[in-house]
């Protein structure tokens, strides 16, 4: 009796797999051999327990990279904050990435947006990270929005980073999220400073660390490069343990850092 096109890859899978990891190199011949997806192929070393090597060194285990694999997250905002962490997740192994921003690429995002080059000037955030975030995971599924978020760019995810630069919007997300019990990893930055939590079911951190009363119209911050690498790491390790299981001192609380002074301290959510 012939295998079934799912016998056939996983056999594939076995005989291409060097060491219990299959490289990059291995998975598009599959591919072709077998006319079906680097993702599909990807899946099914997975559940083999077989990883793939541009994982080796992510201390994950093949069932712990599987779950991200599946996982389906939220970017809303794709500035400094949202495109660092949108390619830390990209790395990390995340299955599909939903990019949520109408904006478009300016001089003065040079500074501190992972994507922004003198050649993406002028282009759309979402669309620039969609693309160059393929080269870094050929197998992500990326969704993109060029709008402003709404209800539909929440519901569909696991989880949702919070990438937004004003406070009205960071409280109408939170607001989203709770409805949907969808929790949200929030982080901000401004000059030296940022802070990071989780806003989810059971507590209320946007509106307790954020007022409507105290919203000014004011310039846009100046913000530090360092500032938003640091935050952006600390949403993707947040989301990551989200998505796995594992338990945070930030699911009841807020880390605000101070680079300038290497302060960092941890207020909780009452």
């Amino acid at each position: 009796m012939a295998n079934s096109p799912q016998d056939s890859v996983q056999n594939a899978v076995c005989e291409h797999s060097q060491g219990g990891f299959l490289s990059l190199a291995q998975q598009q011949k599959i591919a072709e051999q077998l006319g079906c997806s680097l993702r599909e192929v990807e899946k099914h070393a997975l559940e083999q327990s077989i990883l793939p090597t541009r994982f080796k060194r992510n201390s994950l285990s093949c069932d712990e990279q599987l779950r991200l694999f599946q996982s389906r997250i939220a970017i809303i905002g794709c500035g400094g904050l949202g495109g660092r962490t949108a390619e830390l997740l990209a790395r990390l192994g995340i299955g599909h990435l939903s990019l949520t921003d109408p904006d478009s690429f300016s001089e003065s995002n040079l500074n501190r947006q992972s994507f922004c080059t003198t050649e993406t000037l002028g282009h759309n955030k979402v669309e620039v990270i969609a693309r160059e975030l393929k080269k870094v995971n050929p197998v992500l599924e990326t969704t993109v929005h060029i709008e402003p978020f709404n209800e539909h760019s929440v519901t569909s995810a696991a989880l949702i980073i919070d990438g937004l630069d004003s406070t009205e919007a960071r409280i109408e997300l939170a607001e989203l999220c709770q409805k949907h019990n969808i929790p949200l990893v929030h982080g901000a930055v401004k000059g030296w400073y940022g802070q990071a939590g989780i806003e989810q079911a059971g507590n209320a951190l946007i509106n307790t660390f954020y007022s409507l009363k105290s919203v000014k119209k004011t310039s846009a911050p100046r913000v530090m490069v360092m500032s938003v690498a640091l935050i952006a790491a600390i949403q993707a390790a947040e989301a990551c343990k989200l998505l796995l299981g594992h338990s945070s001192p930030l699911t009841n609380g807020l880390l605000q850092t101070d680079l300038l002074h290497c302060e960092y301290e941890t207020l909780l959510v009452k």
